[in-house]
């Protein structure tokens, strides 16, 4: 943390962070100091009310002593890393695993090791998985292959950095790189790249592979289709020595496999039509749902043609792609992935299986990376992204720094490998892996936590709702009022208290977004008893808001022209329709109103509505956690009618706060 923070760090902001004690923190930064005196470097001091802070100097000093050490001589593992060793360490190996190997594995005592065991048992039944013991012998863990692969991948993908570092012990470096070499070249025949981790992950299972594994099945597989695709012809060639079951296995990861770059060829492909039909209907529905319309639209059907095209591999035949960033997508964009999982039903019809939500998660940022956000057009610090973990992540990456930032030009997002002259590109990098650079870099996680959103707020020095904040011009205001002597003392000041300790103030890293109750009234809700036709019955539903000045007449113009032209599309539930138009078509400020007819609304021959929703939104984005919201009232088919039946639009907003409060209860147990 200090080693990535620009500016002081109080005690009570780290212990927060981590979630430990203040007192915990003291003892390692005691362990801390013991360590920079055996290593000729000045140990941490508190500045009494700002905290801990380290010099260019010390930081370098401390990054090179730490270059130059072995990571098994320095490192000490984490109780999570542990986790993730020790569950890989015993699916590695084909006989069971003494605990003896364990601890000498994580360098740990067998007491750390047998509480560690009870952790990994709840970490192994979310997946139908058991760690069972072999008397004298060991740990196997047993269950249906294909997961125990799965996880395997799962838990490695942590270990990534360690692995790099040779601080993995039970594999063998040299063997995995060659490997790694071999599916270099595959895939360059293939035309296509693969994220690197997953590449790597996959040069890590090889060795497994070459054992074989009788108990692989594959559902549904069809034997001749397989075996004339390309990339199993590929493992043929390259790996003529695995079972054929295991090349089944591994050509499936090759076509299922996270994609980083294609070929154009991939478009031109006669037998993915369907996957691109399927596409474009998808990025359709996503606009149809989530009251948008996408300016990029080309560009992101492409992208997302890549991943679904993949994606169909690991659908119909099991291969999971368990990946711990699924779950950093969902907590940081929970308004954006419940819309992609209602949106994800027209794929599930397509094509007749569910789709998980790890896959839901990428496609929520595919959707999200390409929702439009205003610019600012004046002068920008330009910067670069490196970005291991595929597309979707490094265009999400870009879209929330764009967003965070008016002032930032993102010029491109770049693999670490591919990176030249960086210095005539750009003034920082913003990377997701470590990286050496005559550019300044911040390192961040591949979807942004509050600890990241802070240290590029407080190395950009931005505000959020006035702008760029400049110090000088603010000392430049209040310097004619204080003595020359106290210049310096006053400019550090306003320097400190605008981006170092003081920053939650001007930017809300959660970037929180207020959902339906925050607009809804009782005056914007009505029940009518009488019938209407469905124009006047829209024209009533907006009458309010346009009252209020909320959005102007022809608003509602618009959306009687579309309903006209393109027909009943805006059912989002049976019986109910979100009326809603493009921003420019009228709107003055985010709103929503909802009127309830008791005598169906006919707005087709099949298509009848009983409540009629009119959103008014301003832009492309600020509206999502109210759809969300609007989404969960009207999920249960037996709304309506429980609605339908209330006195008064009190007692239908009374009920939409129960349903809502309800939904946020389960959100936190879950």
């Amino acid at each position: 943390m200090l080693l990535n923070s620009n500016s002081y760090l109080s005690l009570q902001q780290i212990a927060n962070d981590l979630k430990v004690s203040q007192r915990s923190i003291y003892y390692d930064l005691c362990r801390i100091n013991e360590w920079l005196v055996d290593n000729e470097i000045p140990e941490l001091e508190m500045v009494r009310g700002k905290g801990l802070f380290l010099s260019e100097e010390i930081r370098h000093r401390i990054e090179d002593c730490t270059e130059d050490r072995e990571a098994e001589e320095v490192y000490i593992y984490s109780p999570m890393e542990r986790i993730q060793i020790i569950i890989c360490g015993i699916i590695y190996f084909s006989t069971p695993v003494h605990i003896d190997k364990l601890t000498d594995y994580c360098k740990v005592s067998r007491n750390t090791i047998f509480n560690d065991l009870r952790v990994v048992v709840n970490q192994l039944q979310k997946y139908d998985l058991k760690l069972e013991y072999k008397s004298k012998k060991g740990y196997i863990i047993t269950g249906d292959a294909i997961k125990v692969r799965a996880v395997f991948l799962l838990n490695f993908q942590g270990l990534q950095s360690l692995f790099t570092n040779n601080g993995i012990r039970f594999v063998d470096q040299e063997k995995i790189n060659r490997y790694e070499e071999i599916l270099k070249q595959v895939e360059k025949e293939l035309g296509v790249e693969y994220v690197p981790e997953n590449r790597r992950s996959l040069a890590v299972l090889l060795p497994m592979m070459e054992r074989g594994d009788e108990n692989l099945s594959f559902a549904d597989l069809k034997k001749q289709e397989m075996e004339s695709c390309k990339e199993y012809k590929l493992v043929e060639k390259y790996f003529p020595h695995l079972s054929e079951k295991e090349k089944i296995y591994l050509c499936l990861h090759l076509l299922g496999g996270r994609i980083a770059t294609s070929s154009e060829d991939i478009f031109e492909n006669t037998s993915n039509e369907m996957v691109y039909e399927i596409t474009k209907a998808l990025v359709s529905e996503f606009e149809k749902v989530a009251c948008v319309s996408f300016e990029r639209r080309e560009e992101l059907e492409r992208l997302l043609f890549v991943h679904i095209n993949s994606s169909m591999y690991r659908y119909q035949y099991g291969i999971q792609n368990l990946d711990s960033l699924n779950e950093d997508i969902i907590r940081e964009y929970p308004d954006l992935f419940e819309i992609t999982k209602i949106v994800s039903r027209y794929l599930e019809k397509q094509i007749g299986l569910p789709i998980p939500d790890s896959e839901v998660a990428y496609l929520a940022l595919h959707f999200g990376a390409y929702l439009p956000i205003s610019n600012n057009k004046s002068e920008r610090i330009r910067v670069l992204i490196v970005c291991a973990n595929g597309i979707s992540t490094g265009n999400m990456l870009k879209r929330e720094i764009a967003k965070m930032f008016p002032e930032v030009e993102v010029v491109g997002i770049e693999s670490a490998t591919k990176i030249l002259n960086a210095q005539a590109a750009c003034e920082l990098i913003v990377s997701t892996v470590k990286l050496k650079s005559v550019v300044p870099v911040i390192q961040v996680h591949p979807i942004l936590t509050g600890r990241d959103k802070e240290i590029l707020v407080r190395h950009l020095k931005l505000k959020n709702n006035a702008g760029y904040v400049n110090s000088n011009e603010i000392f430049s205001i209040v310097k004619p009022y204080i003595s020359e002597g106290n210049y310096g003392k006053v400019q550090k000041l306003i320097e400190e208290y605008l981006y170092n300790g003081k920053s939650e103030n001007y930017i809300e890293l959660n970037n929180h977004k207020k959902g339906l109750l925050s607009v809804m009234d009782a005056h914007k809700i009505e029940i009518h008893n009488d019938k209407y036709k469905w124009t006047q019955a829209l024209w009533m539903a907006g009458k309010y808001l346009m009252d209020i000045n909320s959005i102007q007449s022809a608003y509602i113009d618009s959306i009687i022209s579309q309903l006209r032209y393109y027909g009943p599309y805006m059912f989002i539930a049976p019986r109910v329709i979100l009326a809603h138009s493009k921003p420019e078509a009228g709107v003055n400020k985010l709103d929503c109103s909802m009127h309830f007819f008791r005598n169906p609304v006919e707005f087709s021959e099949k298509d009848k509505a009983n409540a009629v929703i009119i959103l008014a939104a301003r832009d492309q984005e600020s509206h999502l956690k109210i759809l969300r919201d609007i989404m969960t009232i009207f999920e249960a088919d037996e709304t309506i009618d429980a609605l339908l039946e209330r006195k008064d639009s009190y007692e239908i907003l009374e009920c939409f706060q129960k349903i809502l409060v309800h939904k946020i209860k389960e959100e936190e147990t879950e």
